[in-house]
């Protein structure tokens, strides 16, 4: 009975270990109340989420990375449209958000060491297997097509 009960728990300990490694990349993105698409304002990072802290790329599933930065026009005019495919592909694509003048913790600098250019906003999108699909410098329109080739 003893070696049963110990057998349960270090399974039960194992399958958390692994939950709690689990990504979850940014969830919940929403926009940051007054940020402006019009002006250079710093009203703070333009996308509000939960997670924001999790840079891990997620082999076996797309992930999209978007590079930007608090008081930026550009930044600010993408992330709206960052916020609007994650509503349409949060279960599908895993979410990575990137205040490239913050970065924090050792993930975040990696991320930015590997895939970031200099130019904001950047998004990068990486395939299933864990291979840079598409990149673009700027602001584009041209995501969902993109994400929609790479879920093929």
């Amino acid at each position: 009975m003893y070696r049963l009960l110990n057998r349960s728990l270090a399974v039960s300990l194992l399958v958390q270990c692994f939950v709690l490694q689990t990504c979850f990349g940014a969830d919940n993105l929403r926009l940051r109340p007054g940020i402006s698409f019009v002006h250079d304002l710093d009203k703070g990072f333009p996308i509000l989420a939960d997670h924001l802290d999790d840079m891990k790329i997620e082999s076996g599933k797309i992930n999209l990375i978007f590079f930007a930065a608090s008081g930026d026009l550009n930044s600010n005019r993408q992330s709206r449209r960052i916020v609007d495919l994650y509503k349409k592909y949060k279960d599908q694509i895993k979410f990575i958000i990137v205040d490239v003048d913050h970065p924090s913790g050792a993930d975040t600098k990696q991320l930015i060491k590997a895939y970031y250019q200099g130019y904001i906003p950047q998004q990068v999108v990486i395939d299933k297997q864990g291979r840079t699909f598409w990149t673009h410098l700027g602001e584009s329109d041209g995501i969902a097509a993109q994400l929609e080739k790479c879920l093929q």
